[in-house]
């Protein structure tokens, strides 16, 4: 039995044997094949020549290798991606053959030969070595045409332009910075088209976003058959030639939307809407609107800052408040024709050696069978719970625990005074206005206490909240018109906007849409119909079709000047512009860094994630400054670059000698004009000025002091005999003085950054911004301080100087921000604050004292403060 299984068990390893020797024999063979057919490749540089895209042997032609043959096939030209990927597919077949071969082999422990193994390294390293030959190229191109590159110009370029000119990539996104060159760059791309890769001018399109830049470009080519495009002006042209008729654009579609504001206004229910959002739907808030209004409260508090009442007190007085749901309460109760005055003080004297006179929120008056009653409303800052906001306790370096407590003590001997002294008091608290109708709720207190109410119609609330031609109803209208405008270039329909709004239950936003916008828009929609007229958007929207259905234009290369500014409406335009199947080449040039026109439909995303958007892209950076030099390159750069979200750049002056200066100059009122004139009269007289505001009213002071002329566009004060160009940050962008003086740069609601609200319905139609604080404002104050060559000066009230300011004054408190303080939650002792005065008393440095009690400086200083109002 033994014997039998000992000759079964040899017999199977014998056919086992047998089997293997057979299958390596097979996998010899297949070798062989494979290695012959590899050796046997026609070429795809001659399939090219022949228009045969197959692996044919052709015995005149040779194949040595992949990458001899990638070398061969475009030898001095640059390498696509387009032409990388049927590089790649002419391969991939037999590719994917030889792979699965391989596994084979694998599963014998034989490694294939050198041939096989050669071209499997070679085709899984196509992309690197597309990647080395297109960096030999421009190099190769670089050196040929230096001689080029030295005088195309009046200046030589420099080697980040000259490398971002040659570079051939399907997309070539050059990213700039302040005074960089971009202009020069964008100059010198089409001389080096034109003159050394002889494409013809008409194939080359070049587009820009003003007319004033447009012009500039084709002024500066020189070159016949070049011209610079707007947008606008390509799309107007497209639509003209395709059609036949050239569009009627809409000059003033400003004046159109007020004439149809004003005309919907004669319309009871529409102005009974415009009333209610700002009655109701204003005074309700959501979470957000919670966690905002609690922060610009603190801001407020922290700079002394008040709010204004829409309505004077029953003094005729104007009423100046502390918060927002303060501000809320006077229009409620003037919209109920209540009276009453603001923190007056109380009936009863209080003030003794160590607190002054008690001064509830609101005395309201009223008259009962000929007497005058006096009843008191007091306005909590607290939640459903009791509590009060985070920020009491972080603000005030205290526990939250004692911060709620601290606010509560209060609220109770507030409450006490007015049981011992037999006086009326009404309190509502900020939980009122997140649940239910607060109005309801408080004209239900003062209706139970025999407060007589007679309400106001809407027309006396509309003139009221938005007196004709006002701030306020010109910020109304602006508001509405940058949502309809900002709707048509995203591309979004009102009836997209308003699913949106409701999938989220933005009951606020959905209102004023459907109630006040649409209405609006519809009526927008019809008056151009009318007089048969289309706006700028309508231009390119239509173009944009046109060139999807029939591609009219056909350009080899497209070039795009400040594509930071790009708009999703442009996106789609600029992208049938490119064609499909020989896409043009783009080379589009911009800084994100001064991306500052979102409020104009521009999406930095198209920018910061170009390569998401129009696929494969060669990332260029020119990062000289030939406009300013240090310090203010050092100081700009950390400046902008605190946002994360920015793309680091490393900015360097064209000569390290060059001297540019960065000043902050304080002042008060009293001074202001005087200190402006003082600045202007040490400035040499050769030396052009520029006084940059963040608002186009940021003159207002000035106005009164000194004549203005308009001249064109420009507006330009005479000051000590010189005549000075006033003009705001936004539009100084490309442009440069020698010396800058930026006016108000204050941490105020129309300060520099700009603490006027983002009304949360435009959310729906703005692109999507990074999460950074005062991101866009940041990038504006960065434009406005780059524009000097030699020195820039910021004036800022000395009470309460922007936060922009303290960056750059006070650097220690952000660098200091993100450091985590062994004591930072400890609660301030006696001892503590013996110590504290102490290390005060004796001189030292705020930064020592900080180090030494393991707190942050602004804690030291806020606490010092507090001693300080005790002891006083």
């Amino acid at each position: 039995m033994i014997h039998i299984l000992l000759t079964l068990v040899l017999s199977i390893a014998a056919i086992a044997a047998i089997a293997i020797v057979a299958m390596k024999l097979l996998l010899n063979k297949k070798t062989k094949k494979l290695s012959i057919q590899i050796e046997s490749i026609t070429p795809y540089t001659f399939t090219q020549k022949n228009e045969k895209h197959n692996l044919k042997q052709d015995n005149a032609q040779t194949f040595t290798d992949i990458k001899n043959d990638l070398e061969q096939s475009y030898n001095g030209k640059y390498i696509t991606v387009h032409e990388e990927n049927q590089f790649t597919d002419y391969y991939v077949d037999l590719f994917n053959e030889i792979v699965q071969f391989r596994k084979q082999l694998k599963t014998f422990h034989t490694e294939p030969p050198y041939t096989i193994a050669k071209f499997i390294s070679d085709f899984e390293n196509i992309h690197l070595l597309v990647n080395i030959h297109n960096e030999q190229y421009i190099q190769n191109e670089l050196n040929t045409y230096e001689d080029f590159f030295d005088h195309c110009l009046k200046y030589p370029l420099d080697k980040q332009q000259r490398r971002s000119i040659v570079s051939d990539a399907e997309n070539c996104l050059v990213i700039s910075s302040a005074g960089s060159g971009k202009t020069s760059s964008i100059v010198g791309k089409v001389k080096y088209l034109i003159d050394i890769k002889h494409i013809n001018p008409q194939n080359i399109l070049l587009i820009s976003y003003t007319n004033k830049a447009a012009a500039e470009l084709t002024e500066r080519m020189g070159i016949e058959g070049i011209r610079g495009y707007t947008f606008h002006k390509l799309a107007i042209d497209i639509i003209g030639q395709t059609t036949g008729q050239k569009p009627s654009i809409c000059s003033n579609t400003d004046a159109l939307f007020l004439k149809i504001y004003n005309e919907l206004l004669n319309d009871e229910i529409f102005k009974k809407n415009v009333v209610d959002y700002f009655m109701n739907y204003q005074l309700q808030e959501s979470e957000w609107e919670q966690r905002k209004n609690h922060r610009r409260q603190q801001l407020s508090e922290q700079k002394e800052a008040t709010f204004k009442a829409q309505f004077p007190d029953m003094d005729g007085k104007t009423i100046y408040v502390r918060s927002e749901q303060e501000q809320k309460i006077c229009l409620i109760l003037s919209s109920l024709g209540v009276k009453f005055r603001y923190e007056e003080s109380y009936e009863h004297p209080l003030a003794d050696e160590t607190h002054s006179q008690y001064k509830p929120d609101f005395s309201i008056y009223y008259s009962e069978n000929g007497e005058t009653k006096r009843i008191y409303l007091e306005h909590f800052g607290t939640d459903e719970h009791g509590n009060v906001p985070s920020w009491f306790a972080k603000d005030r370096v205290i526990t939250y625990k004692d911060a709620n407590q601290t606010y509560n003590n209060s609220a109770t001997w507030k409450q006490a005074t007015h049981e011992k002294f037999g006086t009326k008091l009404l309190t509502t608290s900020s939980a009122d206005f997140y649940y239910g109708n607060f109005r309801n709720k408080l004209k239900m207190l003062l209706e139970k206490e025999g407060v007589p109410i007679q309400e106001k119609t809407d027309s006396e609330l509309y003139n009221a909240i938005l007196p004709s031609n006002s701030k306020q109803e010109k910020s109304f209208i602006r508001l509405i018109v940058t949502f309809i405008t900002l709707a048509k270039s995203s591309c979004k329909s009102i009836s997209e906007i308003l699913l949106q709004t409701k999938n989220e239950n933005d009951e606020h936003s959905e209102s004023i849409i459907k109630k006040i916008f649409q209405p609006i828009y519809l009526r927008y929609i019809d008056e151009l119909k009318s007089i048969n007229q289309i706006d700028f958007t309508d231009a390119i929207q239509q173009a944009t079709d046109i060139c999807r259905l029939s591609n009219p234009m056909k350009y080899d290369y497209i070039i795009v000047d400040e594509f930071q500014d790009i708009s999703v409406d442009r996106y789609n335009f600029l992208k049938v512009l490119r064609g499909n199947t020989t896409p043009a080449k783009l080379y589009c040039v911009g800084d994100d860094w001064q991306s500052i026109y979102r409020f104009s439909g521009s999406d930095i995303a198209l920018f910061n994630q170009f390569q998401k958007y129009f696929g494969e892209t060669d990332i260029n950076k020119i990062e000289t400054t030939y406009r300013f030099g240090e310090p203010l390159v050092s100081l700009s750069s950390q400046f902008i670059q605190r946002n994360a979200a920015q793309i680091k750049k490393d900015i360097h002056p064209y000569d390290s000698n060059a001297k540019t200066e960065l000043n902050f100059c304080e002042y008060d009122r009293s001074n202001y004009c005087n200190i402006i004139e003082q600045l202007v009269a040490s400035i040499p007289s050769e030396n052009s000025v520029f006084l940059l505001g963040r608002y186009s009213f940021d003159d207002y002071y000035l106005s009164y002091r000194y004549k203005s002329q308009k001249e064109g566009n420009r507006f330009f004060y005479f000051i000590g005999n010189r005549k000075i160009e006033f003009l705001t940050a936004h539009k100084s962008k490309g442009l440069e003085a020698d010396y800058v003086i930026i006016l108000q740069c204050n941490n105020d609601t129309y300060g520099f950054p700009s603490l006027i609200s983002d009304y949360n319905v435009l959310n729906y139609v703005l692109t999507k911004s990074d999460q950074y604080p005062f991101a866009e404002e940041r990038r504006l104050f960065y434009v406005a301080i780059t524009r000097a060559k030699i020195k820039t000066i910021v004036m800022y009230d000395k009470r309460f100087p922007s936060v922009f300011v303290d960056e750059f004054l006070f650097p220690e408190k952000v660098a200091i921000d993100n450091v985590r303080h062994r004591n930072a939650n400890k609660r301030w002792t006696k001892n503590a604050d013996q110590f504290l005065l102490k290390l005060h008393s004796e001189g030292k440095s705020i930064k020592y004292i900080a180090a030494k009690m393991g707190r942050s400086q602004s804690a030291i200083i806020m606490r010092l403060n507090i001693l300080k109002q005790y002891f006083s």
